[in-house]
């Protein structure tokens, strides 16, 4: 563990620093209400990694005199309140700065061989889970509590700098070892009790310059992140986002068994500045940093890649242009994206045929799972050999469940999507042979996402199914299909099969303005059709279940978190959710999608159909959250 207060867990208690807490009421709930220089009440998320992850109960300071050589195996925390990216920031507060930390580091490596020597020293250090934590004292103290930086610097050239040196320690890190290094992004620290009380006005409102600035550092180093990720061979660098949901703490704290988020517990709770994440909430005895409990389990599977390799071999993905990375590219039609705007953020700018401005749920999902960082796709003419072993998609932007969608648009249809992925198991075998191509077969998750092109186009704007169908026998037709695409799948070997409803089609800029009337508002009779179309589906997805007991069919939810996401944008880090960031935002999607927004981090919608990459992210994120144990559940859902 590298960075800050967040997760020092003593070392500040053997340096010459004010920026010290042990001393009470620090760890009144702590082991023996013992003030230990953990920056909380109680346990840090230090302690609280180790402690999930059933390796130790506390993770000691390094500098700690009593420190256990059987300790130096199970892990340090070198991390010291007070640092920051910006070197400044550590020598502002007399403290550790990364650098230092990285040189304790060195330190340790030669004590580890030492101890156990260099072959099992070699192994820990690649086996082992690296966390750095820093940015918020950058931000806080140094540029906006400070003189030193804000003269030469504005906030998004002090955020470029600030990712200059975080990508400097992960890099160091990969040199000296390190192969598994999950790096924090900011957490809303504009929300934080004392800088409500210096920036939030008189009703101590969360201070949004603050927030912003938080966002734009965290956009920053996301990227930068992923681009390491591309250049290092065998590491896996993850960004680890503790905005959304800290905010949502602080916004919703009934929500989660708290009353107060406002205030601290300590003192007055409004203006220490000691620890900017000591928010106390009064109901319990847990503090924020106790929250990321929340988060643990799920970082820790997004670090630790080769059991996930090794339990869910592929990901192989039909459907529309949620999921298409680039099919439609190849073949004749207007549905395609291979042209700016499309792909601005995307790894140095280009368009690749995403929908979106960066990668779209095909590679968050392989980048999730810790499988690969893209999921390509299959008609793309550099996909290499190795990438069949591990998963491609067959999406094709436009396609639908019915067959009339995937028609009109002149895409490929699902039907044709598994033809292709029959000749895609012919060439495995041919590369991995005949058993390793059942085994990937049987292993790999399979994910469905249609349906929202048959409701808007075929059903709604073209009128062909209109004039033969009420909506509730068109969505028994759309079922029908999606039911038998699934068993065909079956029979070619899947068995953990997931598949997608559809969003809040009513809620999709392009639906507000084609059919939301003057005001833009949602158009309830395409939300309406929707949640008909999803209830309908859940219902065939859970007897298909029953009748294939040896396969995991999973209907996928992702109609309620994306309606409050368009409702609520600002409780997730957004600020516009009813237009697009590209064209006007209200009607242009692929072609007519011609120039760009200025910031994209703002939006929920990139284009007016699709979402930004930054919501996909968190879409996913608690797709797979939610829906991973039912892949690898023993039981019977009958």
């Amino acid at each position: 563990m590298f960075g800050d207060s967040i997760v020092d867990t003593g070392n500040n208690n053997y340096l010459e620093t004010i920026v010290k807490v042990n001393y009470p009421p620090y760890g009144k709930d702590f082991m023996g209400g013992k003030p230990t220089g953990r920056f909380c009440d109680g346990k840090v998320p230090s302690d609280l990694f180790v402690e999930e992850l059933g390796i130790k109960e506390l993770l000691p300071a390094y500098l700690d005199p009593t420190l256990q050589n059987q300790d130096l195996a199970s892990g340090v925390n070198f991390a010291s309140g007070g640092a920051g990216y910006d070197p400044l920031t550590s020598e502002l507060a007399s403290v550790i700065s990364l650098s230092d930390q990285l040189e304790l580091f060195k330190e340790y490596i030669v004590k580890l061989k030492g101890i156990v020597g260099e072959e099992r020293t070699s192994n820990v250090l690649a086996s082992s889970l690296y966390m750095v934590v820093a940015g918020s004292n950058d931000i806080l103290n140094t540029y906006f509590g400070g003189p030193l930086r804000k003269p030469h610097y504005d906030v998004p050239s002090y955020t470029d700098l600030m990712v200059s040196s975080a990508s400097t320690v992960v890099q160091d890190l990969y040199k000296l070892g390190a192969r598994r290094i999950g790096v924090f992004g900011l957490p809303p620290i504009g929300c934080v009790p004392s800088q409500r009380t210096f920036a939030g006005g008189e009703q101590r409102n969360c201070a949004e310059k603050y927030n912003e600035a938080a966002q734009i550092f965290n956009t920053k180093l996301s990227a930068e992140l992923n681009s390491l990720n591309s250049n290092l061979l065998n590491a896996r660098m993850v960004y680890i986002d503790v905005y959304s949901l800290p905010l949502d703490v602080i916004y919703n704290p009934k929500n989660y068994g708290f009353k107060i988020s406002n205030k601290g517990c300590c003192g007055t709770g409004i203006s220490t500045t000691m620890h900017f994440l000591l928010i106390q909430l009064s109901s319990s005895s847990t503090t924020l940093s106790c929250v990321f409990l929340f988060l643990l389990l799920w970082i820790a599977q997004a670090l630790i890649n080769l059991p996930h390799n090794e339990t869910i071999p592929a990901v192989i993905i039909f459907g529309d242009s949620i999921v298409d990375t680039g099919n439609n590219n190849n073949i004749q039609t207007i549905a395609k994206s291979n042209y700016s705007p499309y792909g601005k953020d995307f790894m140095g700018g280009k368009p690749t045929g995403r929908f979106s401005n960066g990668k779209v749920p095909s590679d968050l999902f392989v980048e999730e799972l810790g499988i690969k960082e893209l999921l390509p796709a299959y008609l793309d003419p550099n996909l290499q050999t190795e990438d069949l072993t591990t998963g491609v998609t067959f999406a094709s932007g436009a396609a639908g469940y019915d067959p009339l969608t995937s028609e009109l648009a002149s895409v490929i249809s699902l039907s044709d999507q598994l033809e292709m992925f029959e000749e895609y198991i012919e060439k495995l075998k041919e590369v991995v042979g005949e058993e390793r191509t059942s085994t990937i077969l049987t292993n790999s998750m399979y994910t469905v996402v249609a349906g929202s092109n048959d409701i808007i186009n075929t059903y709604f704007t073209a009128l062909l199914r209109k004039l033969q169908y009420d909506f509730p026998s068109y969505a028994d037709l759309l079922v029908s299909y999606a039911s038998t695409f699934v068993q065909e799948l079956y029979n070619l070997g899947a068995r953990r099969i997931g598949v997608l409803g559809v969003p809040p089609l009513g809620c999709l800029p392009s639906q507000r303005t084609l059919a939301g009337g003057m005001q833009r508002e949602c158009a309830e009779e395409y939300n309406e059709a929707a949640q008909i179309l999803n209830a309908k589906l859940s219902t065939e997805l859970d007897s298909l279940n029953c009748n294939f007991p040896d396969a995991t069919i999973v209907y996928i939810d992702i109609y309620n978190l994306p309606l409050d996401l368009i409702y609520n944008p600002e409780k997730y880090g957004f600020k516009i959710a009813d237009e697009g960031c590209c064209g006007t935002g209200t009607i242009e999607v692929a072609y007519l999608c011609s120039y760009s927004c200025k910031d994209v981090s703002e939006y929920v919608f990139w284009d007016s159909f699709h979402f930004t990459e930054k919501a996909y992210r968190l879409l996913v994120h608690q797709m797979l959250k939610k829906n991973m144990d039912k892949f690898f559940c023993d039981d019977s859902n009958c």
